[in-house]
């Protein structure tokens, strides 16, 4: 794959990025760093009150180029990434799924959601406990400040607000993989080897019901992989789109 030196990696092609949920820039800026994309977009979804104000933000963003355009999706971002690539399949070169799946959300996950959503109207959530925001990393991680910092402040900045139009924009959802199977472009699908919320099992079933898939895990990653192992990932995306 193309580079211009030993940490910085190249792609020509339009890239557009989605985050997760109560993620900024700040999700993939590291990732940023290592990898030079002349025709790169962003698209915010803590902008959007609901889920057709993110696609629009997202058909907005896929609008800036003339060429096809590869989708990276993070977290919830993959599954609005895979939404994208559904309502716009000529547009799309390929599809690269971070620490998602696209299914329908399990009852477990619904109850937590519906749980929190509580919370907040009661005003009792403050935020992300320390204890559970290290579940997000790799043990390796939990002591890594910066990595645990970029997390809170995002989660602080963006607020609960925006924490509960994501929420209800994506509670509950349609499985999209029957769809996505049928589609052409390539869909990647990679994770953490110590996701602790999503596990590799749920990303096997996923990738062996989509044709068009191939899938990765990252060492020393958990769900933070962007912020994590964000040279790999830089260098991943390099090889999946020269």
């Amino acid at each position: 794959m193309p580079k211009t030196n030993p940490t910085t990696y190249q792609i020509s092609q339009p890239v557009v990025f989605f985050p997760g949920t109560l993620c900024d820039e700040r999700i993939f800026s590291a990732c940023w760093q290592h990898v030079d994309i002349p025709m790169r977009a962003f698209v915010p979804l803590q902008w959007a009150e609901d889920l057709p104000q993110m696609k629009m933000l997202s058909a907005d963003r896929l609008a800036y180029f003339d060429q096809p355009v590869h989708l990276v999706g993070y977290s919830m971002g993959g599954y609005i990434a895979a939404l994208t690539a559904l309502d716009n399949p000529n547009r799309i070169a390929s599809v690269t799924l971070i620490a998602s799946v696209c299914d329908e959300l399990p009852a477990e996950e619904l109850q937590q959601r519906q749980h929190l959503l509580t919370l907040i109207k009661k005003k009792q959530y403050s935020g992300m406990p320390e204890k559970r925001l290290k579940r997000y990393f790799h043990d390796c991680h939990h002591q890594n400040i910066d990595y645990l910092n970029t997390v809170t402040q995002m989660q602080q900045d963006l607020g609960t607000a925006v924490l509960v139009a994501q929420i209800n924009a994506t509670h509950p959802r349609k499985n999209l993989l029957p769809e996505l199977a049928k589609c052409r472009f390539p869909i990647h699908i990679i994770g953490g080897e110590q996701d602790n919320l999503l596990s590799a099992t749920s990303m096997l079933a996923m990738h062996k019901r989509l044709p068009n898939s191939d899938m990765a895990l990252f060492k020393n990653a958990g769900h933070m992989l962007p912020i994590e192992q964000s040279q790999g990932l830089a260098e991943y995306l390099a090889s999946k789109m020269a």
